[in-house]
């Protein structure tokens, strides 16, 4: 019973996590759209590179993060 709801909550945890990160590579470029028809074109453009720079920094733990447990797991 206990494997049967860490097993649930372990794919909800993965729902809602998949759920954000979708808004996220959605929301970036929308949110840089209305900024630069709102405020202009350089308050977007700083926008976008804050966005770049902690997409970046996500893509990089994720990867370290799976290898670590790639290696836990051999």
């Amino acid at each position: 019973m206990r494997d049967l709801i860490a097993e649930a909550l372990g794919q909800l945890a993965t729902l809602v996590i998949g759920l954000i990160v979708f808004a996220w590579w959605i929301g970036g470029p929308g949110v840089t759209a209305i900024l630069w028809s709102e405020l202009g074109k350089n308050d977007a453009l700083v926008f976008l590179a804050a966005w770049a720079a902690l997409t970046a920094l996500y893509l990089i733990a994720s990867r370290l993060i799976r290898r670590a447990v790639r290696a836990r797991r051999s």
